[in-house]
């Protein structure tokens, strides 16, 4: 398999050094994940899965394939793999993992992948991302719970699912801006003031209710 061109050639990604979730890969017309066959080590027919730093590196990826060696990855289309978990889902697969950012590229033992994405399963994804009204302040959102309404300062790990959040919520009338909060002290003062506005919980991309909630306590502290 020949080094890919995409990103920058001169770098080379690390085990420790694996970006962050959301993630992509590319799959087949029904959604299914694709792997590619190629020479790994000396040894052929060896299966490649491909994850991307971000959407448009995997379109470009998926165009060049076969100039890369990986003509089976040619023509799919990028889905995203949201948290550490589908990541691990995804490296039970293959038999290697390239990684490909805009920083560089790595090939990895598939096992290898999925132990570390394992073990940062339970990480909190810096930078999270908030709405936001014009002064920066992040309205909590209601949730309906078996005990009665509960209060949500609702988090997320990446631009887009912020936005898609409020597309899906169009009902709740929430404000068109966007916040950051680059690590833990910010994430810190952020859960201070939202537990002074009441906020009992805090969910990162809140897709299935409180299912992932955390209490908004355990996030005050120093």
């Amino acid at each position: 398999m020949r080094r890919t061109a995409v990103g920058d050639p001169a770098g080379e990604i690390v085990l420790d050094g694996l970006p962050r979730p959301p993630l992509y890969r590319l799959v087949d017309g029904e959604g299914r994940d694709v792997f590619a066959r190629a020479e790994v080590g000396g040894e052929g027919g060896v299966a490649v899965g491909v994850l991307f730093g971000d959407e448009e590196l995997a379109r470009k990826f998926s165009a060049e394939a076969a100039e890369h060696g990986m003509a089976a990855l040619s023509g799919l289309e990028p889905r995203a793999l949201s948290d550490w978990d589908a990541v691990e889902v995804f490296a039970v697969g293959p038999e290697y993992v390239l990684v490909v950012s805009g920083t560089g590229t790595g090939l990895f033992h598939a096992g290898d992948v999925a132990h570390k994405a394992a073990e940062r399963a339970g990480e909190i994804p810096f930078p999270l991302y908030l709405i936001s009204d014009e002064r920066g302040e992040a309205p909590l959102i209601t949730v309906e719970t078996g005990e009665g309404e509960v209060l949500v300062a609702a988090l997320f790990s990446s631009p887009e699912g912020a936005r898609a959040f409020r597309e899906r919520a169009a009902h709740l009338d929430l404000p068109g801006g966007l916040g950051t909060i680059g690590d833990a002290e910010g994430l810190r003062r952020h859960a201070l003031v939202a537990r002074q506005a009441g906020a009992d919980y805090a969910v990162i991309d809140p897709e299935s209710g409180l299912t992932e909630a955390i209490p908004i306590e355990e996030l005050t502290r120093p």
